[in-house]
């Protein structure tokens, strides 16, 4: 199978132009936004997972719209909520109607009770992190393996990195906002190859 891991991108706080915790993304980063779809004009994409929170939506949509797919929200794919970014405690975070109302074509992951809260509990460790991350992959995406299918999940710095450590132990490649990281997996899990794509994002390449 064929996973592809994507970092939302750049947004307002990236480049220190505020938003807080649940920002969106600057202009570079809604450019950024419209690159991704023409990578995938010619694969045939399963499933787009992705985070619920705003800048990691305003990143997968449009790729959702070109494919007329919808967009499966994913808790476990949130950012960090680090203890010493109290901004992630103290934010009135958007329940899941209000989130699926907000953005048309979204829909949270079946197995998510959509009464309950999506956002992680603060204070998390790196450690919390992967976890959650890890849980998602076999849940939702070890169920492929071992077919052609193609998966793509979009999250944050994070929650992508561990996601990239669980289909690669080990792997190297910078998290690059935008940026598509390929994996492919065999039958058991193991990786065959991993590429990193940036030449969609012409000079707007950042980590």
């Amino acid at each position: 199978m064929h996973l592809y891991v994507i970092r939302h991108s750049q947004s307002t706080m990236n480049v220190g132009l505020g938003g807080g915790a649940n920002c969106g993304l600057s202009e570079i980063g809604l450019w950024q936004a419209e690159q991704i779809p023409p990578f995938f004009e010619n694969i045939p994409i399963k499933s787009i997972f992705c985070s619920p929170l705003k800048r990691a939506i305003m990143t997968a949509l449009p790729l959702t719209k070109f494919k007329d797919m919808p967009l499966i929200l994913v808790p476990q794919m949130s950012e960090m909520f680090f203890g010493k970014w109290t901004d992630y405690r103290d934010y009135s975070w958007e329940s899941c109607e209000t989130i699926v109302s907000d953005y048309l074509g979204t829909q949270f992951l079946q197995s998510h009770d959509t009464s309950n809260q999506w956002w992680p509990v603060w204070p998390e460790t790196q450690a919390d992190v992967r976890v959650r991350v890890q849980s998602f992959f076999d849940a939702e995406i070890a169920p492929y393996l071992g077919t052609d299918e193609h998966i793509v999940v979009f999250g944050h710095g994070q929650s992508t990195a561990d996601l990239k450590q669980v289909a690669k132990p080990g792997d190297t490649i910078p998290v690059y906002n935008a940026g598509i990281v390929e994996f492919v997996l065999d039958s058991t899990g193991k990786c065959l190859s991993a590429e990193v794509h940036t030449d969609h994002l012409g000079p707007h390449v950042s980590d």
